[in-house]
């Protein structure tokens, strides 16, 4: 485990120092956390167009997958693509090891870029209606339990693809990818932000959902190799 935090904050420090990756993160973050602030205080008051509790329990593991979908590019295709990954291979440390640590790098960015707009969102709706309104239960336990943890599965099986596949390939996935999520990001935020009431159940059955995913993740980087990896890079 100490090899893996080793290789984390490595990871953390070379995604922080990048100033252009990191700023227009942000910037997605913040574009969409007022686009739905404002939606959500459009008539002046909540409970018009959409939800509290909606929104935020969508906006959050949206805005957390995308954010992870843009870091891990950085982390795990760009260093294959400057053969990087070739010297990592070469270290004391596992493959498994490696993965875990990028893993983690890239999904706590992306967690903290989630709440920084949870954070937006919420600001915007407290001043556009003079008082804070805060999510229920079942949304905090999704905020800050749930979605670290989707965001993990979704970094871990990107992650996986992108070491297995060869180059053309992770293009053609990242073209794959990108577009239902910007979609969804955009357009579904509405639809799903008018449930007024999101329960305990909803949170439960994607907090299942992630960990069956992460743990599928991890079940799928034991038939990674160092030399399968090697040839994906021509």
């Amino acid at each position: 485990m100490t090899i893996c935090m080793v290789i984390a904050r490595k990871e953390i420090r070379e995604l922080l120092s990048n100033r252009n990756t990191m700023l227009t993160s942000l910037g997605v973050a913040l574009v969409f956390a007022v686009i739905y602030g404002l939606g959500l205080t459009e008539e002046g008051s909540i409970g018009g167009v959409i939800s509290v509790d909606g929104t935020l329990f969508f906006l959050s593991i949206m805005l957390g997958v995308f954010m992870a979908y843009s870091l891990t590019g950085h982390v795990f295709y760009k260093e294959k693509t400057d053969r990087i990954i070739e010297t990592l291979l070469t270290s004391p440390a596992t493959l498994r090891q490696i993965w875990l640590g990028k893993v983690l790098a890239v999904s706590a960015v992306s967690y903290i870029l989630a709440l920084i707009a949870v954070a937006v969102l919420l600001i915007i709706t407290a001043i556009r209606n003079q008082g804070i309104v805060l999510p229920g239960g079942p949304v905090i336990f999704h905020i800050f339990l749930v979605v670290p943890v989707f965001i993990a599965a979704f970094v871990g099986l990107n992650g996986v693809a992108q070491l297995a596949l060869g180059m053309k390939e992770n293009r053609l996935l990242g073209f794959i990818i990108f577009i239902p999520l910007f979609a969804g990001l955009y357009g579904l935020g509405f639809s799903i932000g008018a449930v007024t009431t999101i329960t305990w159940l909803y949170s439960a059955l994607v907090l299942a959902g992630a960990w069956l995913l992460l743990v599928l993740a991890a079940f799928i980087v034991r038939f990674l190799s160092t030399e399968r990896i090697v040839t994906s890079l021509g």
